[in-house]
């Protein structure tokens, strides 16, 4: 059985290690057949680096390791001069990046035996640029892997951020006046920002972020998965004692669910290894760096759940590091946590959180920043569902005022029904439990319907008002007949909040036994 490539990043240590590659390189051939200049914005490890040391090998003529793959014997395999610009290597937090950024380019240099005289980023990349093409007698090739990585490592500290995007678009404008110079450039990163000037400056780059034709070339199929990964999914099937149909259901309800054009949908390949080296159902993507900066403007701006957010192509050309709280439902999707389930046409989607992964472990963090005080949201989580399954709405309300407690009053709404909403949907999601928002009836909307194994619970919330008006509107508009076919006993329950204590107040339930209700 080949071993996993994880967490190799380079596509010879792959080949050569007789690990799992699954092959994209049918992804490259055009691109490469028309020699063109081209960005591509993903997630963080979702292959973006794996995907630029393919080209890279590709362009030094490597065709040995290339055997059998796809592209092996689609085109004529010539050596050219590659200069491949890694930002994950380039170090600018000890020093300035202009600094980082001639480091790195004399070091390239040196490897090929070539001194390089100028003092300032850009001179450096232009007189590398014409050294190579002179010692290989053929146009360069440019490989940058995470452009923006200078940038998005200060998004909390947007005076740095501008400072490292202005040294970007001073250094990437040598490609300007050098593409006569050029065989072919391809740039990734997780973000497309605005005011950097290789968008701008290199007109003919073509951006692949949302064609339809790319949307699977990072990422795992389901063909894919159950193709190249069929021996570890036995493995796993058998050592969880499940049947493989149901083992894949329930990897593709974790992990899959990530899309670029609303109808094709892959895996984040990191979560899938490492899901399939230890066999655990975890937060594997989303525990490698979850930016809290973002989550804590979240908490101050958006007191929702994210389910069918309207964006529109066009609000990626206005995205500025300067600005990013204007920018941050773009922010959410070019850095994966939201992701585009349906295409309205050529400029507009909607999205959503990309698999159950993303979602709860999103939500974990969302409600955690909330939390100040001795009980950890993982005990007060414990508590909660436990008094749920159990039917103790007095012990749920209980662990609910010691939650709501634990929020500072300086985030807490005034004469909000819906913030109150808010946390306990958020809260009753990272417990896994099956909760409805807002679930409409033919007589209005209930405010939340949650169900456990043994239960329905059919909830209204009230502000400073009567726990028996809310349990009236229940019964008067009859929130509960469209569960009454199901076999669990339906609580009714009324709950008041209290601002000025920040508390449940008041909570009454009265429970519906199915067999009484048919009568």
């Amino acid at each position: 059985m080949k071993k996993l490539s994880l967490p190799l990043n380079d596509f010879a240590n792959v080949i050569e290690g007789n690990r799992i590659y699954v092959d994209k390189t049918r992804f490259l051939l055009p691109l490469i057949e028309s020699q063109g200049f081209y960005f591509l914005s993903r997630p963080r490890r979702f292959g973006k680096s794996l995907l630029l040391s393919t080209l890279k090998y590709i362009f030094q003529g490597r065709k040995e390791l290339f055997a059998g793959l796809y592209i092996e014997d689609k085109i004529e395999w010539k050596i050219y001069p590659v200069i491949h610009l890694d930002f994950l290597n380039i170090s600018y937090k000890d020093t300035t990046l202009a600094e980082g950024l001639k480091y790195y380019l004399r070091k390239e240099a040196k490897k090929e035996n070539i001194t390089l005289e100028s003092d300032s980023p850009r001179d450096l990349f232009s007189d590398l640029i014409t050294a190579l093409k002179a010692k290989y007698q053929q146009n360069v090739v440019i490989l940058i892997d995470e452009y923006d990585k200078s940038i998005v490592d200060y998004i909390d500290e947007p005076a740095q951020a501008a400072i490292n995007r202005d040294t970007l678009k001073n250094f990437f404008g040598t490609l300007k006046g050098m593409t006569a110079d050029l065989q072919f450039i391809f740039l990734t990163g997780v973000s497309k920002f605005s005011k950097v000037s290789l968008f701008s400056d290199l007109n003919n780059l073509t951006d692949l972020t949302l064609k339809d034709h790319f949307s699977t070339a990072l990422g795992y199929t389901q063909t894919e998965l159950e193709t190249y990964f069929v021996d570890y999914l036995e493995r796993e099937s058998s050592k969880k004692n499940m049947p493989l149909p149901e083992l894949l259901a329930e990897i593709k309800r974790w992990y899959n669910g990530y899309s670029w054009n609303g109808v094709d949908s892959v895996y984040n390949p990191y979560s899938i290894l490492n899901f399939l080296d230890d066999g655990e159902f975890l937060n594997h993507w989303f525990s490698t760096g979850t930016p809290t900066m973002v989550v804590k403007m979240l908490n101050k701006r958006y007191l929702k759940d994210f389910k069918d957010v309207p964006f529109g192509i066009f609000e990626l050309e206005r995205y500025d590091i300067t600005q990013i709280e204007k920018h941050l439902v773009s922010l959410l999707f070019q850095t994966g946590y939201l992701t585009i389930t349906t295409k309205i046409d050529a400029q507009n989607f909607l999205l959503n959180y990309p698999n159950q992964e993303v979602r709860d472990a999103f939500n974990y963090f969302r409600v955690a920043e909330y939390i100040e005080g001795d009980t950890s949201l993982d005990e007060l989580k414990y508590n909660l569902k436990n008094s749920l399954f159990a039917g103790n709405i007095d012990l749920f309300v209980e662990n609910l005022t010691i939650l709501f407690a634990q929020i500072p009053y300086q985030i807490v709404i005034p004469n909000r029904e819906a913030y109150y909403q808010l946390i306990i949907y958020l809260t009753l999601k990272i417990l896994g439990v099956e909760i409805i928002a807002e679930d409409n009836t033919n007589k209005g909307r209930i405010d939340a319907v949650i169900f456990v194994p043994n239960y329905i619970y059919i909830i209204e919330f009230k502000f400073s008002s009567s726990t028996k008006q809310a349990l009236l509107q229940i019964k008067d508009k009859k929130y509960y007949e469209k569960y009454l076919t199901d076999n669990r006993p339906i609580c009714l329950v009324g709950m008041n909040f209290d601002y000025e204590n920040r508390t449940v107040v008041e909570c009454v339930m009265e429970k519906i036994e199915q067999d009484k209700s048919r009568k």
